[in-house]
């Protein structure tokens, strides 16, 4: 978002932002460059570009990355390399779009442990019990 930022600030034309949705650092900057500290069985030590998995944003960065763009005034949205369709559906849903796939969004309401539906039996909910 600082480069989008200060993009923004510098021009009054559109612009777009479709970034390769990975965790990156000021030390690795680009999905090229990340290590995987934890792992020391990567072939040659990196993870770019067969063992990005464990890098990836997850769906709720993708769709904070899509708010703030549109806070920004930022309206060509998206996200690059490393993005899965559930990545995808929720910067549109982000933005207020309904897409087909929003059918799969998670409904955290009917979870048999978290959710607030009223179709879950209580006893479900009470974390002092045993189930």
């Amino acid at each position: 978002m600082p480069i989008v930022r200060r993009v923004r600030e510098a021009v009054s034309c559109h612009v777009a932002a479709l970034p390769v949705p990975y965790r990156t650092t000021e030390a690795e900057p680009t999905f090229q460059s990340l290590t995987d500290r934890g792992c020391n069985c990567i072939p040659g030590g990196r993870p770019f570009p067969t063992a990005l998995d464990p890098f990836t944003c997850n769906r709720y960065e993708c769709a904070e990355f899509a708010r703030e763009c549109l806070a920004l005034d930022v309206r060509y949205i998206g996200l690059c390399c490393g993005a899965a369709p559930h990545h995808i559906r929720a910067v549109a849903e982000a933005v207020g779009r309904t897409v087909p796939g929003s059918r799969y969004s998670p409904d955290m309401s009917k979870h048999a442990f978290f959710g607030t539906d009223a179709t879950i039996p209580d006893r479900y909910k009470d974390r002092s019990a045993e189930i």
